[in-house]
C-alpha cells in the first residue's frame, strides 16, 4: 500500500490524496486552495505513480472537491464516487465557481463548463452504509458512513487485499440542527487518514453559544440596529437560518425580518431535495410539504435594488448571507454598509483563514487599539459596529479526534487537514496516548506500507437473496417486505440501493430508479427510516402493520384534513405526531373550532383510522385580526393584551364605541375569548380586583428606592426576580413583580406582605410565568441528568406543567429527584 499526499497536508485547503491498493490508484478528495494563487494540488505526482483509476469524494466543500473538473479531464476513464446528495450541492458549488472566474479577468479559469459536465456525468452515487466495488472485475470495496459535518458528508471505508483504509474527510461527532453526528461501527483499519481542523481545541457547549447568539440577535433587534451573519453557504448558514427560525417560534426572539443571500439560497433547494441526508425532524417535515427554512419571517433576497432596500430600511433586522469570511459575495457589501454605525452587528460564525477581512475582525476582539480598521472590498474601513464569535464549529474537536481514533484503533494514523502548528501538537499528545503509529506528512510525501496480516473488517451478512423482480411499485411493495421481514424481522436497516438489488437483482443502477425508490419507501407503510439514519429503511412489524389496519397514509390523511378544513374554517396549520397516528391540527380558536366541527372531527377520524388533537391555545394575530374587524374604524387601539392562562383579552382604546355590548359578545362567539375594553370613560368586561388598599403618598419609599429594595430582599433569600414594574389600576399606584412562576411567587406571599410595610406600596405577584428561563431550566438539567432532549419542551401554562420527550433512561429514584428539583425551581410540573 503506497500513500501520496498531493494537497492537505499542514494545511486547510486543497484535500488530495492518492492510493495504490492492489495496483490501482485511487483518489481521495481533490479540493482547491481558498487562498494565494496556487490553488490547485500536485497533479505532478498524481502523473508520475501513473495516474487515477478512481476518485472517491467525502463531501462537496471545495476544499475538498474544488479540483475534480480538472483532474477528471485529464482522467476521464476514472469513475467518481459521492453519496447522492454530495453530488447535488457539487453541482451548485461548482456553477457558482464558474461565475467566480468569468469575472476575475486578471486570471485564467482552471476549467469550464464543459468540464464541469463532463465531470458530473462520470459520477456515481451511493448511499452510506453500502458496501459496492470501486473498480469492476477488483475486490476493491468502498463503503460511506454518515460524516455528520453537511448533508451528504462521508467518511470513506476502503477493504483490498493488501490492506483497509478509513479515510475521515471533515466529520463531527455532535448532532446539529441540520444532520445528525458522526456514525461508525466498529471498524478495523490498518490506516487511518484523519483531518485535524480543531486539533488544539476542545469546543464550547452548542446549547450556549447558540443562546450566546439569540441574546445578541435579541439585544440588536430591541436597539432597532441589523445583525450581519457572515456564513459559509454550505452547512453553517442552514443551522444559522434553523436557530433563529426556532428562536422566533419559542418567543425567545420578537417577530422581525431575516434575509436570506448569495449562495445560500441554491443550498437551501439542494436540502429540500434530500430529505433523507437531514434531521429526521426536518426531514418529516419536508415528507408533509412544508418549508423548513423560509417563513414570513424569513425571506430571500432576489436582486440588487432589494439589497440597498435593506441597508437603507430603517427597522431592524438581520442578514444571513455568504461568504462566511467576508470574501466576495454580498456579505462584504453588507459589511462595507453596515460597520460605521455602532448599533449594528457582525456575528463570526465559522472559521477565518490568514487574509479573510473577517479573520481582520475576529483580530480586533483582541485588540486594545481605540481606531478600529480593516480592509473590506480593497477599502480601508473604520469599524463602528459591534461584534462578536460563536463556536458553531461542524468539525470534531481534540477530544472528539483521539476519541474517534481509540475507538478504531488503526495501526497508522496520518494527521491532514490542519495547520501546521495545530497538527503538531495534536500528533505529539497522540503519540503518547494511542498504540498505532502517528505520522505527520508535508504536500509531496509518499510512504509505502507491507502489512503482512492486513486486517479483516468483522462483517455481518444479511445474506437475502434478490426477487428478480420488476422495479418496486406500491402495488408490489408488500411481497417486497414480506421477502424481508421473514428473513430479518425489523432489526437490520437497509440501505435504497440494497433494497434496488432485492427487489430486481441489480447491483448497477442510475439515480433516476435510486429516485424512485426512494418516494415510494417514504411514503409506504411497509418501511420504515431508522430514526436517526434517515437512509437507511426497516421493515415494519407484522404487529404494527396489523395495528395499522385502517390508517391511512399520511400525505393521503392531509389531502383529506385539507378537503373537510379549507383555510375559512380557521385552520392555519396542521402536523402530526408519526409515531402515534394523531393529526395536530391548530385553528385560529381551537375552543369554538372544537364545538363548531365537531361533526367534521368525527369524520375525520372515521375516513383516516387518525386520532386527532387540537391545539390548546388561540392564535394570537387572528385575536387581535377579529378585534380591529369588529371595532369601528374611528377606534384607536393603543394596545391589545391577551392573557392565555385567563383566556381573556384586554383592549385599551381612545375613546368607547358605539354597541360595545355588541361587539364584545360578537367577539366572544367567534373566539371563546372574554373580551375587556377599556377607554377613559371605564372597563367594559370583568377584571379581576386586585385589592388595592388606599396608601398615603407621602409614606411611600420612593420607586427605584424601593425597587432596589425589592431586589435585595430577594436576594438575601436566594430568590430571583425577573420582572418590576409600576402600575395604576383604579386611580391607585401599585408595584408588580414577577417570580420565575406565579406558583413559586405564591411561597413568598409572607415576604411580599413585609416588604409592603417597609416601602409603603402595594406590590402584586404577576400572573404569568418567565418561559423562557423555565426552558433553559429543563435543557440544563437534562445535561446535568445526561439525557438528551427529543424536540423543544412543551409548556403550559394554563395547569403548571412542561413535557418533555427524553432520549436516555432514568432510574424511579432519578426521575422522583428530576421531578423534584424541577418543582422546587420553576413551580411547574414536568411530565417526563
Amino acid at each position: 500500500m503506497d500513500i501520496t499526499f498531493c494537497g492537505g497536508a499542514r494545511e486547510v485547503g486543497a484535500s488530495c490524496y492518492l492510493i495504490k491498493l492492489d495496483g490501482k490508484n485511487i483518489l481521495l478528495d481533490c479540493g482547491i486552495r481558498m487562498k494565494g494563487s496556487d490553488n490547485l494540488p500536485d497533479f505532478r505526482l498524481i502523473q508520475e505513480e501513473g495516474g487515477v483509476d478512481v476518485i472517491i469524494v467525502s463531501h462537496a466543500h471545495l476544499d475538498h472537491s474544488g479540483a475534480l473538473p480538472v483532474i477528471s479531464r485529464e482522467y476521464p476513464g476514472a469513475r467518481i464516487y459521492m453519496t447522492h446528495a454530495s453530488k447535488a450541492l457539487l453541482r451548485v458549488l461548482l456553477y457558482d465557481s464558474l461565475k467566480i472566474m468569468e469575472r476575475a479577468e486578471a486570471d485564467i479559469p482552471i476549467y469550464a463548463e464543459k468540464h464541469v459536465v463532463e465531470m458530473l456525468d462520470r459520477v456515481v452515487c451511493y448511499s452510506p452504509q453500502y458496501s459496492f466495488k470501486a473498480i469492476p472485475g477488483e475486490d476493491i470495496k468502498v463503503t460511506f458512513y454518515n460524516a455528520g459535518h453537511i448533508a451528504g458528508a462521508a467518511l470513506v471505508y476502503i477493504q483490498a487485499d493488501e490492506g483497509t483504509i478509513l479515510f475521515t474527510g471533515d466529520y463531527s461527532v455532535t448532532d446539529q440542527n441540520t444532520v445528525i453526528g458522526c456514525s461508525v461501527p466498529q471498524l478495523r483499519p490498518d490506516v487511518m487518514i484523519s483531518e485535524s481542523t480543531y486539533g488544539d481545541k476542545l469546543h464550547s457547549n452548542r446549547d450556549i453559544e447558540e443562546e450566546r447568539l439569540i441574546a445578541a440577535v435579541k439585544e440588536v433587534i430591541e436597539k432597532k440596529g441589523k445583525i450581519l451573519i457572515p456564513a459559509f453557504a454550505l452547512g453553517r448558514a442552514q443551522e444559522i437560518i434553523l436557530i433563529l427560525r426556532r428562536a422566533i417560534n419559542k418567543k425567545q426572539l420578537p417577530q422581525f425580518k431575516i434575509y436570506i443571500d448569495g449562495m445560500i439560497r441554491a443550498i437551501n433547494r439542494i436540502y429540500k431535495l434530500n430529505p433523507n441526508y437531514l434531521q429526521s425532524n426536518l426531514a418529516r417535515k419536508i415528507f408533509r410539504g412544508n418549508d423548513i427554512f423560509y417563513d414570513e419571517n424569513i425571506i430571500e433576497v432576489t436582486d440588487n435594488e432589494m439589497r440597498e432596500e435593506i441597508v437603507d430600511s430603517d427597522g431592524p433586522l438581520c442578514i444571513i448571507s455568504s461568504s462566511g469570511m467576508l470574501k466576495g459575495g454580498p456579505s462584504s457589501y453588507y459589511a462595507e454598509k453596515l460597520l460605521d454605525q455602532e448599533e449594528n452587528f457582525i456575528a463570526i460564525t465559522g472559521y477565518q483563514d490568514e487574509e479573510a477581512p473577517g479573520r481582520d475582525i475576529v483580530d480586533l476582539l483582541e485588540s486594545d487599539e481605540e481606531d478600529r480598521e480593516i480592509v473590506l472590498n480593497s477599502k480601508r474601513l473604520s469599524v463602528e459596529c459591534q461584534f462578536a464569535k460563536y463556536g458553531l464549529s461542524a468539525h470534531a474537536d481534540k477530544g472528539q479526534l483521539i476519541g474517534l481514533i481509540h475507538r478504531v484503533s488503526p495501526r497508522r494514523i496520518f494527521l491532514v487537514h490542519g495547520d501546521q502548528k495545530v497538527i503538531d501538537e495534536l500528533a505529539l499528545e497522540m503519540s503518547q496516548d494511542i498504540r498505532g503509529r502517528v505520522y505527520v506528512p508535508d504536500n509531496g510525501e509518499s510512504y509505502s506500507f507491507d502489512f503482512k496480516n492486513p486486517r479483516k473488517q468483522l462483517s455481518y451478512s444479511k445474506d437475502i437473496k434478490p426477487l428478480n423482480s420488476e422495479g418496486l411499485t406500491e402495488e408490489n411493495i408488500e411481497k417486497l417486505w414480506e421477502h424481508i421481514y421473514r428473513k430479518t424481522g425489523t432489526d437490520i436497516g437497509f440501505s435504497v440501493e440494497e433494497i434496488v438489488f432485492i427487489q430486481e437483482g441489480m447491483d448497477s443502477f442510475g439515480s433516476d430508479k435510486v429516485e424512485r425508490y426512494l418516494e415510494i419507501l417514504n411514503n409506504s407503510k411497509y418501511f420504515t427510516p431508522n430514526r436517526r439514519r434517515l437512509f437507511l429503511y426497516h421493515p415494519v412489524s407484522e404487529e404494527d402493520l396489523a395495528e395499522d389496519d385502517g390508517i391511512m397514509e399520511m400525505n393521503q390523511m392531509f389531502s383529506v384534513v385539507d378537503s373537510i378544513f379549507p383555510p375559512e374554517t380557521g385552520l392555519y396549520k396542521r402536523g402530526a405526531r408519526i409515531e402515534e397516528n394523531i393529526i395536530l391540527l391548530d385553528f385560529n380558536f381551537p375552543a369554538v373550532a372544537q364545538k363548531k366541527f365537531k361533526d367534521e372531527i368525527e369524520k375525520l377520524k372515521e375516513e383516516t383510522g387518525w386520532e386527532v388533537e387540537l391545539n390548546e391555545d388561540c392564535n394570537q394575530i387572528a385575536l387581535e385580526e377579529l378585534a380591529y374587524k369588529l371595532l369601528p374604524r374611528d377606534i384607536n387601539v393603543k394596545k391589545i393584551s391577551y392573557y392565555r392562562d385567563k383566556k381573556k383579552c384586554e383592549l385599551s382604546l381612545n375613546h368607547k364605541p358605539v354597541d360595545i355590548e355588541k361587539i364584545t359578545a360578537e367577539f366572544y362567539e367567534k373566539s371563546g375569548i372574554e373580551l375587556l375594553i377599556d377607554t377613559p370613560e371605564g372597563v367594559v368586561g370583568k377584571r379581576e380586583s386586585l385589592s388595592l388598599r388606599e396608601i398615603d403618598s407621602e409614606q411611600m419609599m420612593e420607586q427605584n428606592q424601593a425597587f432596589a429594595y425589592i431586589d435585595e430582599a430577594f436576594k438575601s433569600l436566594g430568590v430571583e426576580i425577573y420582572k418590576k414594574s409600576r402600575k395604576v389600576a383604579d386611580g391607585i399606584p401599585y408595584m408588580e413583580i414577577y417570580f420565575i412562576s406565579p406558583e413559586v411567587g405564591s411561597r413568598y406571599q409572607e415576604e411580599v406582605d413585609k416588604l409592603e410595610v417597609d416601602t409603603g406600596w402595594n406590590i402584586k405577584i404577576g400572573n404569568t410565568a418567565i418561559q423562557n428561563e423555565i426552558i433553559k431550566i429543563v435543557k440544563r438539567m437534562a445535561l446535568d441528568y445526561d439525557i438528551r432532549l427529543k424536540k423543544n419542551p412543551g409548556l403550559y401554562t394554563d395547569r403548571a406543567q412542561v413535557k418533555v420527550d427524553i432520549d436516555g433512561e432514568l432510574t424511579a429514584a432519578e426521575t422522583a429527584e428530576f421531578k423534584q428539583n424541577f418543582k422546587e425551581r420553576t413551580g411547574y410540573e414536568i411530565i417526563l
